[in-house]
């Protein structure tokens, strides 16, 4: 063998080495992907008993976010910061907040639905 044959060959093994990796990230990615999935499924299961206790809990943040919210006399500081846009900007989070838990709420009611429609 010469010398000027050697560096083909390493090439090769380089080549054949990254196709081995790739085939093994694109192999091994999806089934991680599954085991994990599989793994927050088996907890939410877990957790489901406490579901009653986790919407109240929902509830009662909620309710007193808008209390602090919505109260007479709310204000940012005393060190004289805009007072409106802060109400402005605590109200928009607060309803933003809300839909999104009112989403997740209600997900048992309308992810049937929606997975159904969507296949």
């Amino acid at each position: 063998m010469t010398r000027n044959s050697l560096p083909q060959w390493s090439d090769v093994g380089a080549l054949a080495t990254a196709g081995t990796v790739a085939a093994t990230i694109f192999c091994c990615l999806p089934f991680a992907a599954g085991v994990v999935g599989a793994a927050v499924a088996a907890l939410g299961a877990r957790l489901m008993p406490l579901r009653s206790l986790f919407m109240g809990l929902s509830v009662a943040s909620l309710s007193y976010s808008f209390y602090q919210a919505y109260r007479p006399g709310a204000s940012c500081s005393a060190d004289g910061c805009d007072v409106a846009a802060a109400l402005r900007r605590r109200r928009v989070v607060v309803w933003l907040v809300t839909l999104a838990v009112v989403a997740m709420l209600t997900a048992n009611w309308w992810a049937n639905w929606a997975i159904y429609w969507s296949l």
